[in-house]
């Protein structure tokens, strides 16, 4: 897979709503659904600096933090 680091920094400069509505966007289209409520914003700045890393195990490491927030959503 070929990241797009250009698009990644993109995602990451978008204020927290903006990020997450993107990202819901995104999961939705492969299928995948995530709350609606975003985490928190320490959270979202954990995601931002693995995607900025802009390397497949960072990539890996944001799409864990998404997962393991939407399963803390769903209790």
């Amino acid at each position: 897979m070929k990241i797009d680091k250009e698009k990644l920094a993109e995602l990451a400069a978008m204020p927290d709503d903006k990020l997450w509505s993107t990202v819901r966007e995104i999961a939705a289209a492969h299928g995948f659904t995530l709350p609606t409520q975003p985490p928190e914003h320490s959270e979202l700045e954990k995601m931002r600096a693995a995607v900025l890393g802009g390397n497949t195990p960072a990539v890996g490491e944001a799409i864990k933090m998404i997962n393991d927030y939407r399963r803390r959503a769903k209790k």
